[in-house]
């Protein structure tokens, strides 16, 4: 079993009780084995599609194994649905064991709930469950659950707790206490470190070990909280560079009105980050690069010799501030680097939210075109912008509808010669589809509401 030769893959998300979704499930599809997965969400807004970001964020956290950071924890307990005392959320990945040839079927659910006293609003990730099943050329194991943490032990079925810990008492205090700290601390037990080092059996800790690592340097989650910091002159670059020992990946946010001092293994990053996009950039925005402006060294806090560097981008020979350029390039910029991941490395997965803002219609169509055609990874994202239902597969988008017990569907009975632009159109207006797809709107009731309020504030 080996890290390096391995890929993960996102099948499928299933989402009960989260946000304004009830239930809603989206399958993730490759129109060729090998090839690009893209899911682009659609539909009006307040209709659930920011939900699937905000769920791939809990995502990455639970796999990450970390505490919460408390500045969001009210934000998530707030994804519970009103009406709900828990959200449920699941997660079915494909792992493929290359060097020992061998796939598994991974599902990975957990709950959140609430707590709220003196004020404070306390979340807690609970009821985590991993079942999986495995199949090679010789073998193959029926899908099961391994661990279940909805039970006063570690976790359940016995069985499995036996064969993956022992009968070591030790080991079964040490992993109470720590799954009261994981809910305490709004954190994953299962991916805990604590739950690594019990675990005796490889291929449940390959598995495990497998989809941390995914977590730490394959899912990206671009929210809009990340890509509203551009307008502050914020630069969020995210970065994913070299799949070997040597990987780096994570974001780095860089003021743009300033300059800025780096320690030299960040330098370095940046270089070669740079050096990746200004081989794209200039295919994108004709004639255009950016570049690191070396302005001299410090003494950091450390006490470590910093540089001072300030992004800048050259069109035409002439060189400016980066912090000149539109909040489209700018955006543009900030996600190439993961495009570029997408485009060429099969385990990565980037989800997006409103992934159409500040850039062109056309260009945004051209580039998921390419993706989709060419590349190997998966792009979720959202979108209000109908020009890629122009660019892409149908089976690439997904629509909101006005159940919120089925939240999403694929449209049905579309044909190669539709244009799903216009098909979409012509089902909001006659409703076509098994599930309404647009709260209806009427053009005179929004009229008079504009009259009438133009007339209560004095206008």
């Amino acid at each position: 079993m080996g890290m390096k030769n391995s890929t993960v893959s996102l099948k499928r998300i299933l989402l009960e009780n989260f946000k304004n979704v009830k239930k809603g499930e989206i399958s993730l599809v490759r129109k060729v084995e090998n090839g690009a997965c893209i899911v682009g969400i659609y539909g009006q807004n307040g209709s659930g599609k920011t939900a699937i970001i905000e769920a791939m964020s809990l995502l990455k956290h639970c796999l990450l194994g970390y505490p919460m950071d408390p500045t969001i924890t009210n934000y998530f307990a707030s994804c519970i649905n009103v009406d709900s005392e828990s959200a449920r959320l699941e997660f079915e990945f494909a792992i493929e064991d290359v060097e020992a040839e061998t796939n598994y079927k991974v599902v990975y659910c957990f709950t959140l709930k609430k707590e709220d006293s003196n004020r404070n609003t306390k979340l807690i990730i609970c009821n985590e469950k991993i079942s999986y099943s495995s199949k090679n050329k010789d073998t193959s194991t029926k899908f099961v659950d391994y661990i279940d943490t909805d039970s006063e032990a570690p976790f359940v079925p016995k069985s499995k707790y036996d064969a993956l810990i022992g009968k070591d008492k030790n080991k079964k205090t040490a992993l109470l206490v720590a799954k009261k700290m994981a809910e305490a601390n709004t954190a994953s037990f299962i991916f805990s470190k604590e739950m690594h080092d019990a675990i005796q059996s490889e291929e449940t800790n390959f598995i495990l070990e497998r989809l941390a690592n995914y977590g730490a340097r394959e899912l990206f989650v671009i929210r809009t909280a990340s890509t509203g910091r551009i307008t502050l002159n914020d630069m969020p670059i995210h970065i994913s560079l070299d799949h070997n020992e040597d990987h780096k990946s994570g974001s780095l946010l860089l003021p743009l009105n300033r300059p800025n001092t780096v320690a030299p293994h960040i330098l370095q990053i940046l270089e070669r980050t740079i050096s990746s996009l200004n081989i794209v950039l200039p295919q994108i925005v004709p004639n255009l690069k950016v570049g690191l402006k070396h302005l001299g060294q410090e003494l950091m806090q450390n006490g470590i010799p910093g540089h001072i560097v300030q992004m800048t981008s050259s069109k035409d020979g002439h060189e400016f501030p980066l912090a000149m350029e539109s909040d489209g390039v700018k955006k543009i910029i900030s996600i190439l680097s993961l495009l570029i991941d997408v485009y060429n490395n099969h385990s990565i997965t980037v989800a997006i939210d409103e992934l159409d803002s500040g850039i062109f219609e056309y260009l945004l169509g051209e580039i998921l075109r390419i993706i989709s055609e060419k590349g190997k990874g998966q792009l979720l994202f959202t979108s209000h912008n109908l020009r890629p239902l122009e660019t892409l597969d149908k089976n690439f988008i997904v629509f909101t509808t006005t159940n919120p017990m089925n939240r999403y569907i694929r449209f049905s009975g579309v044909k190669t010669t539709n244009n799903l632009r216009d098909f979409y159109y012509r089902d909001i207006i006659l409703g076509e589809q098994s599930e309404p797809v647009y709260e209806t709107t009427n053009n005179s009731e929004i009229a008079l509401a504009f009259k009438i309020a133009g007339g209560s504030n004095g206008s």
